[in-house]
């Protein structure tokens, strides 16, 4: 049986980040500055409750809205990423259903399409290596979440990195309270995989508060790292453009989890 959780503003995020296996979807949006403000009432008033309708109804296991904070070139990069995780990929969902929801209200005043426009669309694979730090309360600590694509001549060499190295080192950083990230995960990139983006790993750092998230993660009495730590894996990156890194706030998001 699933029951729909619905946090505004922060959210048990890693809920569709411990998913095991999941595919999921990055889709980013750019809306302009005008647009705004109406865009995400319209995503949280109408297309949330669709988001819950369809995770009830078992199609869909998650949805999530993120608006990018700061970066560079805002003018003409995506300020917007929505993922959608569906039980059934081609199966997907019933788009249409969002009219029987509102029947009062126009699809004009719905649809999002002419107060944004698409720029991407990336297609993950999900290592269920989701972690968090002792004592997490979804609501207050995953306010903000730091995405980031890695490119490297070894995909392989790379995730096993992240998974048998870096993941250890940051669980003892989280129990001993030496770092302020709050959760943390990876996943594989299906698609795309191109000259327009090259980056064939991802993975997430979970911050309270946008100043931890744009500070060093790490207290300075942390354990040392060990001599060649970063050597090969440093080794890995490709020299042209190798991570793509922005901040995001988290704005909403509907999930489910089994209930006993």
């Amino acid at each position: 049986m699933n029951k729909v959780f619905t946090i505004l503003c922060a959210c048990a995020l890693s809920f569709q980040f411990a998913q095991a296996q999941d595919i999921s979807s990055h889709q980013y949006r750019k809306v302009a500055p005008e647009n705004m403000q109406e865009y995400l009432k319209r995503e949280t008033t109408y297309w949330q409750k669709w988001a819950e309708n369809e995770i009830t109804k078992g199609n869909l296991v998650f949805w999530g809205i993120f608006q990018r904070v700061g970066g560079t070139n805002q003018d003409n990069s995506p300020n917007i990423l929505i993922i959608n995780t569906f039980k059934d990929w081609d199966k997907g969902a019933d788009w249409m259903a969002i009219t029987d929801l509102f029947p009062n209200v126009k699809m004009e005043d719905i649809q999002t399409q002419t107060l944004s426009t698409d720029t991407d669309r990336i297609f993950l694979r999900d290592l269920d290596n989701h972690i968090e730090a002792p004592g997490v309360v979804a609501d207050n600590d995953f306010k903000y979440v730091k995405i980031l694509y890695h490119n490297t001549k070894n995909r392989g060499k790379a995730i096993a990195f992240q998974t048998e190295k870096w993941k250890p080192m940051l669980q003892k950083a989280m129990a001993d309270g030496k770092t302020t990230m709050k959760g943390w995960g990876n996943s594989s990139v299906i698609s795309p995989v191109s000259g327009d983006f090259p980056y064939n790993s991802h993975t997430y750092d979970l911050f309270s508060t946008m100043q931890d998230a744009l500070s060093p993660p790490f207290s300075a009495d942390r354990d040392p790292i060990p001599d060649g730590f970063w050597k090969d894996h440093s080794a890995n990156y490709k020299d042209d453009r190798p991570r793509n890194v922005n901040l995001y706030r988290i704005v909403s998001v509907v999930t489910s989890t089994p209930v006993e």
